[in-house]
């Protein structure tokens, strides 16, 4: 009476904007942490790697699909977003002991190919593709017939929704990571800024990929990240600059100022050479009194200090010769005309950086246009998926051509 199952996660890795040294644990420690959560005793499962478990109930003679739809919707949201795309499936392959471990160790290419053509799949079993809720089109679908135990099946299972689920599950692990830093001319990672996003976010943060990416609670971000770099820092992996994420407008507020100074004071000052500031929501026109305050604060605590700005008309021509390290325009998230026109923008004001001796720099670069464009407009400084994705080990250090980026693995 016993049923015996494989449980695959397919997804799309390239656009996730996770590194698969990153991907691959997030998956695992997710998944796992639900099947704990909803695969009881006596029920068993094995992870086999990141992307696959053995599934055991011995009291039924076949599994409910229905039980991991929660799965696939929360994989999807995690990782990809409220999209309208199917980029999260599951694979769940009931049959023989022999059939279903003939299927966990069909390698990712001739996966796809059973999953295309049900005549490849392992004799003896059923194959369900569970999908996300945003993919299904019917609240459920199933395809094919035939008898388990027979000749392969296949059928289509919807995401279904249960809110009695949705309270139970447990939340993804905190996700701490670095993105690097690329100086064009000379093709090489000088630095890598920090990120951390909580197991309750609907996607990841970051300072580099855009609004979408941004941290809806800046306080708390930059305290994670603040935590997450700390570590990183005693754990001596870390050889070049390090930017450690402050909200401009919690920074120039005095209530707030004391809070982000106690965070501070924890920094290594034996490390002082390699710590940085990315102070992101800053103003078009930043007030001199609120630039000179958040200077003189950050001052004691950091060797370099970057302004980052939605604004590709930022008035640097205000600021005071080395006022600043640098500024960083974002990109907005627009299509790829507007994105472009404010890139050609931000370049066409290069000569008020040269005077300041401040370095001007790019993020939330997206495409290898993008990328490309960034070099031949000389911009020495560019971060964001088309030149890292989130990484797990830092990348500062690291010499590699433009033409081999986005770096994916660490």
């Amino acid at each position: 009476m016993t049923s015996i199952a494989c449980l695959r996660v397919a997804l799309e890795n390239d656009r996730t904007g996770l590194a698969p040294s990153v991907l691959g644990p997030l998956v695992a420690k997710f998944s796992s942490a639900y099947l704990e959560t909803r695969w009881l005793w006596p029920r068993r499962f094995e992870a086999l790697d990141h992307y696959t478990f053995l599934l055991t109930d011995p009291r039924a003679d076949e599994l409910d699909p229905e039980e991991l739809t929660r799965l696939a919707d929360e994989l999807q949201i995690k990782l990809f977003g409220e999209r309208d795309s199917g980029d999260v499936s599951l694979l769940l392959f009931e049959g023989t002991p022999d059939a279903v471990t003939a299927f966990a160790g069909l390698g990712g290419e001739a996966m796809m190919e059973a999953v295309a053509d049900p005549d490849r799949l392992p004799l003896g079993g059923r194959l369900t593709h569970i999908v996300p809720r945003s993919a299904a089109r019917q609240p459920a679908e199933e395809e094919a017939g035939g008898e388990l135990g027979g000749g392969p099946q296949w059928r289509r299972i919807g995401g279904l929704i249960d809110e009695a689920i949705e309270r139970q599950m447990p939340e993804m692990p905190q996700l701490n990571g670095v993105q690097g830093i690329y100086f064009t001319s000379r093709q090489l990672f000088v630095g890598d800024v920090m990120s951390s996003t909580p197991g309750t976010a609907r996607s990841h943060l970051s300072l580099v990929e855009g609004l979408a990416h941004m941290p809806p609670d800046p306080l708390k971000f930059d305290s994670d990240c603040m935590d997450a770099g700390i570590e990183l820092l005693e754990e001596g992996g870390h050889g070049t600059m390090l930017y450690f994420p402050v909200c401009y407008t919690n920074i120039v507020h005095a209530t707030q100022r004391a809070a982000y100074e106690q965070m501070f004071q924890r920094l290594p000052q034996s490390r002082r050479n390699q710590l940085a500031a990315a102070v992101y929501d800053v103003p078009r026109d930043p007030a001199f009194g609120a630039l000179s305050q958040l200077r003189a604060t950050l001052e004691k605590y950091f060797t370099s200090i970057d302004l980052r700005t939605n604004d590709p008309a930022f008035q640097i021509e205000k600021l005071p010769e080395r006022a600043v390290t640098s500024v960083t325009l974002t990109l907005p998230d627009g299509a790829r005309a507007q994105r472009l026109a404010v890139l050609k923008r931000f370049a066409e004001r290069m000569a008020f950086y040269k005077e300041r001796k401040i370095w001007p720099a790019v993020t939330n670069v997206r495409t290898r246009e993008e990328l490309e464009a960034c070099a031949a407009q000389h911009v020495p400084f560019v971060t964001g998926p088309a030149v890292c994705r989130l990484q797990t080990e830092p990348v500062g250090g690291r010499m590699q051509p433009m033409e081999a980026l986005p770096v994916l693995a660490a």
